[in-house]
């Protein structure tokens, strides 16, 4: 196998570092543009200087990465080792949430089955594709959606292949997917709601459990309210950003805070009722009195973060998800998906006459269609939904 010689060239476009590869294959001068993902920072001398570093540092990889991809014969590269190589170039274009969750299910799923098979690339038949995916039903147990998830990731990759002239067409066009299950979120009534809320009281996922009921916040969204993002005085509350992790389960350095949401329009500013705000100051005074019992030993990593242990650690996502049913069992409450409890705030909202379009702001939906999804109940009238809030979850 002969290796083409790729030069590549550090490069701005967009307020980013981006690498330029150049190289010639089959006498033909081929170029590729690949993003860093490392900003430009020309606010001073030492963080200009730092950034080009670390562009520097991520060429360095790209380049490596592109040596064993851009070759004259691609014949000998086995389909799964095919898989591992997109992985790492689709990282530089997806957000880090998505990166984790392809990257789980190519290296568990979908690569130990074709790598023992020694199926390359230029091989691969939609029929291989197939008998994957009824393997994995019959003998994993999978279900049609999960089915479906498998295709988007090897869907992608091999239009990639085929983008880049690697193989002549792409097999997984020609594959026959199983019909979907069709999912119906569940949601809960408003006296269920209530029971829940006087269920999780004095439990550790209690204020992430009560955020996500008052506000429809995704599971994320909740665990990154910051207390900078409670206006008490102006009585609002803005989502600006997510908790998330790298779905390696609850270990520390695998969580962190990133400013922005799942879309454009989930960054938001929700109205907060006055009972919803005296909730936030009793958590915040209950905080400041754990940092004082605990001194040093209190962690102020996760300063200024509403959902807090009493040791200052930041309720973390995996832990959450594991709990909400474990808690919901112990209390004898009807079995829900913790994200359905934003289901269920919706139902309340459309149940009391909020339309569609104001729920697709409340909720930070990108799209109206989205939205519709949640149409468990339809009404004309418009009330102020902070209100609706209050009256449900509170009064009853």
């Amino acid at each position: 196998m002969t290796t083409p010689e790729i030069k590549a060239y550090l490069r701005q476009k967009d307020g980013r570092y981006i690498v330029e590869l150049c190289w010639y294959q089959d006498k033909i001068r081929r170029r590729k543009s690949v993003s860093t993902g490392v900003l430009v920072d020309d606010s001073s001398e030492k963080k200009a200087e730092a950034a080009e570093k670390r562009a520097k540092k991520e060429m360095k990889l790209i380049l490596s990465e592109w040596k064993d991809k851009v070759t004259g014969d691609f014949q000998d590269i086995l389909f799964s080792d095919y898989l591992l190589q997109w992985l790492e170039t689709a990282k530089h274009s997806i957000a880090e949430t998505t990166y984790h969750s392809y990257k789980k299910t190519i290296e568990r799923q979908i690569c130990p089955y074709f790598a023992k098979l020694k199926i390359k690339l230029h091989e691969l038949k939609p029929f291989h594709i197939e008998d994957f995916y009824t393997w994995k039903q019959d003998k994993g147990g999978v279900s049609a959606n999960t089915i479906h998830h498998y295709h988007a990731n090897i869907s992608k990759a091999l239009r990639k292949a085929y983008d880049l002239e690697r193989i002549k067409s792409n097999p997984a066009k020609k594959v026959s997917l199983p019909k979907k299950d069709r999912f119906m979120a569940d949601f809960y009534t408003a006296e269920e709601m209530r029971v829940l809320l006087d269920a999780v009281r004095g439990h550790k996922i209690e204020t992430p459990v009560f955020l996500a009921s008052w506000f429809g916040l995704r599971r994320g969204e909740a665990l990154g309210l910051r207390y900078r993002d409670v206006n008490f005085t102006a009585n609002t509350v803005s989502i600006r950003g997510v908790v998330t992790d790298k779905g390696s389960g609850s270990r520390t350095e695998n969580v962190k805070y990133r400013k922005g949401t799942k879309t454009a329009s989930g960054v938001r500013t929700l109205p907060l009722p006055l009972e919803a705000a005296e909730y936030l100051k009793r958590v915040r005074a209950q905080q400041a009195e754990n940092r004082l019992l605990l001194g040093e030993s209190y962690n102020l990593k996760w300063d200024g973060f509403i959902c807090l242990d009493v040791t200052g650690d930041l309720i973390k996502p995996d832990y959450l998800s594991r709990t909400f049913p474990l808690v919901l069992k112990k209390h004898g409450l009807r079995k829900i998906r913790l994200h359905e409890l934003r289901d269920s705030n919706a139902s309340l909202l459309l149940a009391n006459g909020v339309d569609l379009r104001m729920l697709q702001g409340w909720l930070g939906h990108a799209h109206y269609s989205t939205t519709e999804g949640y149409a468990h109940h339809r009404a004309d009238s418009k009330m102020k939904l902070g209100g609706i809030l209050s009256k449900e979850l509170v009064t009853g």
